[in-house]
């Protein structure tokens, strides 16, 4: 990436619908959300160059939720017939309530994380990671504060409103209430070409 280039992506964000410009040399701490979908290593990149330019060092954050169940002798007809919907949709709904344990994580994640935490390592950037508990978007902000980050480097996945209005966005929560400059990685579009 060219100077000019690394210059852009760090001059002007937005925040709100005011520009800002960032000062460099202030920009010490990068927290970086990882959800290991399709915009995560795109998001990582991002971040390391950024770190690199700065000399930042790195928060990985990975936020582990909570599992919902019925209660016994419910019928979890509730969101349309979709109870698994229930936990992310923050709509209460009689007969789920929050398990005191989290979802269970595959190991191929565990190993990612340790993978990505160990390249950016070795581009001489110190890196830690962080995997708190809780509702997603809170814990990212709750991080963020407690790490006192600079800059939060995130991606954006695109879902169409349906998928918002039902589950959420974690992107759009820390927009809102974020008190810190947000950087916004966009997925990557697919590219099947169009029938003609």
């Amino acid at each position: 990436m060219s100077a000019r280039r690394r210059n852009a992506c760090v001059a002007i964000l937005r925040q709100g619908d005011t520009p800002i410009k960032l000062d460099g040399a202030n920009m010490k701490r990068i927290l970086v959300p990882i959800d290991f979908s399709d915009v995560s290593p795109p998001v990582i990149d991002l971040a390391r160059q950024l770190a690199k330019a700065l000399s930042a060092e790195i928060h990985l954050v990975h936020v582990k939720e909570f599992a919902a169940a019925a209660a016994p002798g419910t019928l979890g007809y509730g969101l349309a017939g979709m109870p698994e919907l229930a936990p992310m949709a923050g709509v209460p709904v009689p007969g789920f309530e929050p398990m005191p344990q989290t979802i269970p994580e595959d190991e191929g994640q565990t190993s990612k994380l340790a993978k990505w935490q160990e390249e950016i390592a070795q581009d001489g950037i110190t890196v830690s990671l962080h995997e708190p508990t809780g509702s997603v978007a809170e814990e990212i902000l709750n991080q963020a504060d407690e790490l006192n980050a600079d800059l939060i480097v995130m991606g954006t996945h695109g879902h169409g409103a349906m998928y918002n209005l039902l589950v959420g966005s974690a992107t759009k929560g820390v927009l809102k209430h974020s008190t810190r400059p947000v950087l916004l990685v966009p997925a990557q579009k697919s590219k099947n070409p169009r029938p003609n």
